[in-house]
């Protein structure tokens, strides 16, 4: 993790609200009524981050991940698409981490990683999703890019669109 930047901002919430989408898109035949929120959860992120810079507010974006949450949990701990669900919801929970984190991080990667992933293991404990999920991370790969690893390898068993990041 790192000190947050205007490009990373925009990519975390273009990775995750794309995610939420792409999940929307797949319940929109079966449960439309879940699939409708969960849209626009998913463009809220983007159009939350799309131009955010340094400097600016992070309670706007804090606000559009918190509303992708209440989204989330209207999917059934049941559903095929839960698996996805989880893996959402633990991104979101590590993007506001960061964002939450950022005066006391130093810099120092792997403690201020110790520190984002304890604060996130706070957040939204009262959701269905909290603890269902474990973004596995590899040495020397992103945060990013474990999120999209992990999102497609269960998207691949449901048939959901991949994410790219």
């Amino acid at each position: 993790m790192c000190k947050v930047t205007a490009n990373q901002i925009q990519a975390d919430g273009k990775a995750v609200g794309t995610a939420l989408d792409n999940i929307a898109a797949a319940l929109q035949a079966t449960d439309p009524a879940t699939a409708a929120p969960l849209k626009e959860a998913g463009d809220g992120i983007i159009a939350a981050t799309a131009n955010w810079q340094e400097g600016s507010p992070l309670a706007i974006i804090e606000d559009a991940e918190q509303a992708a949450i209440v989204a989330l949990n209207l999917i059934p701990v049941t559903s095929p698409f839960a698996g996805l669900a989880a893996i959402a919801f633990t991104a979101i929970n590590l993007l506001i981490a960061n964002s939450q984190t950022q005066p006391q991080q130093t810099g120092n990667v792997i403690a201020d990683a110790h520190m984002m992933i304890s604060k996130a293991q706070t957040l939204n404990t009262q959701s269905q999703w909290a603890g269902k999920a474990n973004i596995s991370h590899h040495f020397m790969e992103s945060p990013r890019k474990a999120f999209e690893r992990n999102f497609n390898t269960e998207a691949d068993k449901v048939g959901v669109e991949h994410v790219t990041v």
